[in-house]
């Protein structure tokens, strides 16, 4: 097989990732855009394509591998920041060769991504039944279909202001609603939140096309929320029991242990991928159990990393936030483009907003989606 193929085959698998992503099932091709990407490098065309990114990932990488070593869980968290780190730099990799190589790579990432986004909503629709039973997928559960459909409900309004001929439009204001009803009956209220920031971003970045924009927002919610019928009140419930004190009080105890932690594991935290298992430790009431994460990214990181982790982090977010607003700066005006990047932008606000009350990113069924988006706006060219 030639370098060309290669290549091409490794832009493909980037459309099918894209498409995986909004289902929750990325992961599974991360191995095999694992394997294409070695190509391209061994082939001797292709060496490490240069980004934005590189230098706030290349410090994140080191945080999470060394929280990993001077953990008490080494064995365990070595092997989980080395996945981590292996597909961080699959993913920046891919991407960005997808950029180079693909015609219109762009256009076919969003179309992709809001295809796979569409599936999975019908999917979690079919899957929920009387409430609490709420829409999910296998790999990814309720919450982590809710960060990719909010990130795909961004990314659809935002393509809508460049779509051209009635099929792309019919498409999106089908989608839309289709996209909304599985958000609502996921019950994820971070992923709400996220999707409701995200919009909020899109309207304010995209000037010319706020009146649609807000008119869209508004009738793909009422057509949703009409359509899932006697589910509306318990949602409603859900819904008003966001601000509650009482409603939310395994999350609150979940973050009052994290300067605890921090306190005790300053520099390096426990080790990534290890808050199950110093949560009990921490625990101020039994009955909450074992915890996954804790609820909230950034203090999962201050946790499990330390704080060189967390600052390594937010030094991370904030050059893929700066390079997807820097793209979007660069296509302004270009009426087939710039909707298409401040859709990528505000898909990132909603990922990033549900990551104050999830950890969702965690995974990498769900954390491809994010390490994709800050790729495409740290690329050099493309």
């Amino acid at each position: 097989m030639t370098v060309p193929q290669v290549e091409r085959l490794c832009y493909a698998a980037t459309l099918v990732a894209a498409f995986a992503y909004s289902s929750g099932y990325a992961g599974w091709v991360l191995p095999i855009l694992l394997v294409l990407s070695l190509g391209a490098v061994l082939a001797g065309r292709r060496r490490w394509i240069p980004t934005t990114l590189d230098r706030p990932m290349g410090a994140l990488l080191a945080a999470v591998l060394a929280s990993g070593l001077a953990s008490e869980w080494r064995g365990e968290s070595v092997g989980l920041a080395t996945l981590f780190a292996a597909a961080v730099l699959v993913t920046v990799f891919s991407v960005g060769l997808a950029l180079r190589v693909g015609r219109g790579a762009v256009g076919a990432i969003a179309w992709a991504w809001i295809a796979g986004g569409l599936a999975a909503a019908v999917w979690g629709i079919a899957r929920s039944g009387t409430w609490p039973v709420a829409a999910s997928t296998p790999a990814v559960g309720a919450n982590g279909l809710g960060t990719t459909l909010a990130a795909a409900y961004a990314l659809t309004l935002g393509t809508w202001t460049v779509a051209s001929g009635r099929v792309q439009r019919g498409l999106i204001a089908f989608g839309l609603p289709v996209l909304a009803a599985g958000l609502e009956l996921t019950g994820s209220r971070g992923a709400w939140i996220g999707t409701a920031a995200a919009a909020a971003v899109l309207i304010a970045v995209a000037p010319r096309a706020r009146g649609a924009l807000v008119v869209l927002c508004l009738a793909s919610v009422v057509l949703a929320t009409l359509a899932i019928g006697q589910k509306r009140e318990p949602l409603a419930r859900r819904l008003g029991s966001i601000p509650s004190l009482e409603a939310n009080v395994d999350r609150w105890d979940l973050w009052r242990s994290v300067p605890k932690i921090v306190r005790n594991h300053p520099a390096l935290g426990t080790g990534y991928g290890t808050f199950t298992r110093i949560w009990p430790r921490y625990s101020p009431d039994p009955r909450y159990g074992e915890k996954p994460t804790a609820h909230n990214v950034y203090l999962n990181f201050a946790a499990e990393t330390g704080l060189l982790g967390l600052a390594a982090f937010l030094a991370f977010v904030g050059a893929g936030l700066g390079g997807l607003w820097r793209r979007l700066g660069q296509h302004r005006g270009d009426g087939r483009t710039d909707g298409l990047w401040a859709g990528f932008l505000a898909a990132a606000v909603a990922i990033l907003t549900h990551q104050l009350f999830d950890a969702t990113v965690m995974s990498w069924h769900t954390g491809y989606g994010l390490i994709a988006l800050f790729a495409l706006g740290a690329a050099r060219d493309g």
